[in-house]
């Protein structure tokens, strides 16, 4: 038995045993692969399920505690307090995001009111980090090159303690021409400064003159005479960004949007004053931005000295603003757009 043993073995060559040991070889390194691949696999299904257990009690959080609505009115309240000429058409749920490291984040688009039109232009993208303060971004769609998306308004000389005369420097010339070339079948968004501060009030009485309707007004609060900040200046006329006085917006329980205006109106205009104090005493308690701590000044400096307005958003026919730009108190326009007729 052993002899015919050792011929069976005889009939194996080297050759054959190393092909022999191969193939095994291949086998081996094949199951190890899919049992590593199947490893990989399961955890990261383990890791997917744990982010699904873990996210979706974070967002069911996020939206029933109201820091959703929260996040979403904070950052419509900053563009809109902030930024002439445009505004957030604010709708329930308009996209606040929370991810897994609690950031949150919303795209917002932005639109200026022309005519009857509300013009798409651009996006406001805010994020905030945990611990971070809100960052908001202003992503406009600029038609022009080296075109300035925002102007800030002038600040009235006698609030400056400076003699009036120091506005004659003006561009109310160059605006003319350009309306003056445009035909009666338009409309357009123009933004004025005012020479004097006066109450709201007061301003919205000059403008009803005219066909026009207003949807924003700057507020003093003490900028460059009560605290410092950044300002620049064209010839002898200061520019400082100001808060702005818009249409009532109201909120209910956990910040949802409960109604908003489309122009200021001596209707409810007290209505809208109110809601400024409220929107900007909500932002400073709530808010973690760039500018609170100015914010502050500015509230207890109008909270002594009562709402001051020194400029104005408005929008209606073209001949309409040809008219308004005879006023002799209203300096430094801009252009906010123009469309065809729509009023």
């Amino acid at each position: 038995m052993k002899k015919d043993d050792d011929s069976v073995l005889d009939e194996y060559t080297e050759k054959d045993l190393q092909t022999f040991d191969q193939k095994r070889a291949r086998k081996m390194v094949w199951r190890t692969r899919l049992s590593i691949g199947f490893t990989v696999i399961r955890t990261l299904l383990f890791l997917f399920l744990l982010y699904i257990l873990y996210m979706i009690p974070v967002n069911i959080y996020y939206d029933m505690s109201g820091k959703q609505a929260g996040f979403e009115r904070l950052v419509t309240t900053l563009v809109e307090t902030r930024y002439p000429g445009v505004e957030v058409k604010q709708t329930h749920g308009m996209g606040a995001e929370i991810n897994p490291l609690l950031t949150q984040s919303i795209a917002l688009k932005l639109y200026r009111n022309v005519g009857e039109w509300d013009v798409v232009v651009g996006e406001a993208e805010a994020k905030k980090r945990m611990f971070g303060d809100v960052n908001v971004t202003m992503d406009i769609d600029s038609k022009y090159l080296n075109g300035n998306d925002f102007n800030d308004f002038a600040i009235p000389p006698k609030l400056l303690g400076k003699d009036d005369t120091t506005v004659e420097a003006d561009n109310k010339n160059m605006i003319k021409n350009q309306i003056k070339k445009i035909d009666d079948g338009h409309v357009a968004q123009v933004q004025f400064s005012v020479k004097e501060a006066m109450k709201p009030k007061a301003l919205l009485e000059k403008l009803q003159t005219y066909d026009v309707r207003t949807s924003r007004m700057p507020v003093y609060g003490g900028e460059l005479t009560a605290f410092d900040m950044n300002y620049h200046r064209s010839g002898q006329i200061t520019f400082a960004q100001s808060l702005l006085l818009r249409p009532e917006t109201t909120y209910g329980e956990k910040n949802q949007l409960s109604s908003w205006g489309d122009a200021l109106s001596k209707v409810t205009l007290d209505e809208s004053v109110d809601q400024f104090y409220k929107d900007i005493e909500w932002l400073i308690e709530n808010g973690n931005y760039n500018g609170r701590d100015i914010d502050q000044k500015r509230l207890d400096y109008i909270r002594e000295k009562g709402v001051q307005v020194y400029g104005a958003v408005v929008t209606g026919p073209v001949r309409e603003i040809e008219k308004l730009m005879e006023e002799d108190a209203f300096y430094q326009f801009r252009l906010g757009g123009i469309e065809v007729w729509n009023w």
